[in-house]
């Protein structure tokens, strides 16, 4: 759709936020792209006053409350009109590993685009130790998004008299950098996209709810979804600081560096076509013009080639890494969101309904509209999905680093903070991380699977955190323990 159009077309959706763009559209379908932000929080937290504090975050930030409308066009908007209020759901806690177990339960329970909420809150409970949790869809926020939204929460609920201002979610199209003048590579490609979205729209195929929910349960009765952790307390964060500066490299390159050095060690060099990094990174922090800390998709992200040389230092490596990054960062590269010229129903299908015909082919048996889709081996959307899968990064970071959050909300303090990003059967390494109140805490995400011949990866996985922690400087924090 024309963004340009989108204020008078939106007076047609009742209850309208604003339309989705493309970048939004790639994840609104998507179950393995959910992220989650977990808070350890130690004090009593008072469920009322808790609720009481979601009811204000929820008001403070529009998308937390909002469902997905489609219109006659199939374009989708974000709509306000008689949502539920966002399910917040108490368990009692019996272990510091117990809220991992809740992550996994809500990935396995499918959003309902066209009712909302698209975001989910757990709390783990007991009266000196607590995790509260936040499970979303990824088209209506991103990490730091997810992150800010915790930290609002607990003020809200240590402020419960203070008045919240609503702040509405900017379109992410508004702020990527868009490249002008003549370019081979860009009509090339402006031609190839022109090209398949013809061919779409003369038999396009569209998702519904039933759709999504056979593929999901298919997927997750065939996958577990797991966490391996790297935690690290103030005096290590402080030590890792040093060193980082010390090899002039940031936190996230030498923890990137350090994952991508062990899995070289634990399971060997990365496929050849897998010898790619993704770096997503927050859009907010490098604009020009401050937007706020607002909750909606504000993303960066590109894709380069790199591979670990074992002839360097690790540290060589490190800052190789470093300036890779910080060079695409400051051109605040988006090249791997450039998704605005495809319709959006090409997009819903190439990456939401052709890339599991092979991993889960029973799901395409049991809707006529799966099945129509799987059997037309002349869609554009096969031919640009397995294109795109082919492509896929061997290694994706997404590093939040410091979050200037506030230790203390009334009677309640903030211990630490757990990113927990999806897993992906075609990506070998994901990796999460985020610092808070001196600790730095990144997630190593990946996927068993069950009923297999094959050993679980959890054991491998452990290895390679342990010697991530030997290149860091903490062979002595090895342990065989997920966490």
């Amino acid at each position: 759709m024309n963004q340009a159009k989108q204020k008078a077309d939106c007076a047609d959706i009742p209850g309208c936020i604003r339309s989705l763009s493309n970048v939004e559209r790639l994840f609104l379908w998507s179950f393995q792209t959910n992220i989650a932000v977990a808070a350890r929080i130690t004090g009593d937290i008072d469920e009322r006053n808790l609720e009481r504090a979601l009811d204000a975050v929820c008001h403070m930030h529009p998308l937390t409350r909002c469902r997905i409308v489609f219109d006659e066009h199939h374009d989708a908007w974000f709509s306000r009109q008689s949502v539920p209020r966002a399910t917040l759901r108490i368990v009692p806690r019996t272990s510091d590993s117990q809220w991992f177990d809740e992550i996994r339960r809500e990935y396995g329970v499918p959003f309902e685009l066209e009712i909302g909420p698209l975001i989910r809150f757990v709390l783990v409970y007991s009266p000196k130790v607590s995790e509260l949790m936040a499970f979303s869809e990824h088209c209506i926020c991103d990490g730091t998004a997810l992150a800010n939204l915790m930290r609002d929460l607990l003020n809200c609920y240590a402020n419960p008299k203070k008045e919240v201002q609503v702040i509405s979610p900017p379109v992410i199209t508004d702020y990527l950098k868009k490249e002008g003048g003549f370019s081979i590579p860009k009509i090339i490609g402006k031609f190839f996209i022109n090209h398949y979205n013809n061919q779409w729209q003369k038999n396009p195929y569209y998702i519904t709810q039933e759709d999504f929910n056979k593929i999901h349960a298919a997927y997750w009765e065939k996958y577990r979804y797991s966490i391996v952790f790297l935690q690290l307390e103030p005096e290590e964060s402080s030590d890792l600081v040093a060193r980082c500066r010390e090899n002039e490299v940031t936190i996230g390159s030498a923890l990137t560096t350090a994952f991508l050095a062990a899995y070289h060690e634990v399971i060997g060099p990365l496929p050849k076509n897998k010898k790619t990094i993704s770096i997503p990174f927050d859009l907010r922090r490098h604009l020009e013009n401050d937007i706020g800390e607002c909750f909606c998709f504000l993303t960066g992200g590109f894709n380069f080639p790199f591979a670990y040389d074992q002839k360097k230092s690790f540290w060589k490596n490190a800052a190789d890494l470093h300036k890779i990054i910080q060079k695409r960062v400051e051109m605040l590269d988006n090249s791997g969101l450039d998704m605005e010229a495809f319709d959006p129903t090409l997009i819903d299908a190439f990456f939401n309904l052709a890339p599991y015909i092979k991993i889960v082919p029973d799901a395409y048996n049991q809707t006529e509209n799966l099945s129509a889709f799987a059997n037309d081996k002349k869609s554009a959307a096969l031919k640009i999905s397995n294109n795109a899968v082919s492509k896929l990064p061997g290694l994706t970071t997404t590093n939040l680093g410091h979050l200037d959050f506030p230790e203390i909300y009334g009677s309640l303090r903030l211990d630490r903070l757990f990113l927990v990003p999806s897993a992906g059967e075609n990506i070998p390494l994901i990796l999460g991380g985020a610092g808070v109140c001196g600790k730095i805490v990144f997630s190593l995400n990946y996927l068993e699977q069950k009923n297999s011949n094959n050993p679980p990866p959890t054991r491998d996985m452990i290895r390679i955190r342990n010697i991530a922690l030997e290149y860091l400087g903490f062979p002595e924090k090895a342990n065989e323990s997920l966490m």
